[in-house]
This record gives structure tokens, C-alpha cells and sequence, in this order.
């Protein structure tokens, strides 16, 4: 399911570009790209784990993905590792 939201959501060239992240929720989305768990992310953010798991889920939703896989997934797909 995630994976046709995700395609349901690929500009084409004409319409909307992808959702704006912000600096943070990027910068969060590399570090799960590599493997990061959250507590991991956090401790170099110097962040609480809590915290590094609002920002994945943040994510998700204006990604309209399902799940860290899909959203490494993502970032590989999209040059963000």
C-alpha cells in the first residue's frame, strides 16, 4: 500500500514538487537512510530518541509512507544517503 501511495505521489514534471521537509526531518532522513536506529540518530543530533521518532514520523506522513523501509528506501531512491 505504501509503495502506490509513493508512486501515486511522483511528480510527473508538470504537477507539484515533492513535500518540503525540513532541514531537520532531512538531516533525520539521511541517518535512517545509513541504518541509524533512533536512539543512534539522537545521540549525534543531541536529541532524545523521542524526538528523533517525531521527526521520522513526520515524515512518513508527508511522504505518505508506511514505514523506515519504505523511507530509506525513499532516500536512496532520491539521492538523500
Amino acid at each position: 500500500l505504501g509503495e502506490y501511495r509513493r508512486m501515486a505521489t511522483v511528480p510527473t514534471g508538470d504537477g507539484p514538487d515533492l513535500p518540503k521537509l525540513t532541514d531537520r526531518e532531512t538531516e533525520v532522513l539521511r541517518f535512517v537512510a545509513k541504518g541509524l536506529s533512533a536512539k543512534q540518530i539522537g545521540t549525534r543530533l543531541g536529541v532524545s530518541h523521542r524526538t528523533v521518532e517525531n521527526h521520522v514520523q513526520a515524515t512518513l506522513r508527508k511522504l505518505q509512507l508506511g514505514n523506515r523501509v519504505e523511507l530509506a528506501r525513499y532516500a536512496l531512491e532520491n539521492g538523500l544517503d
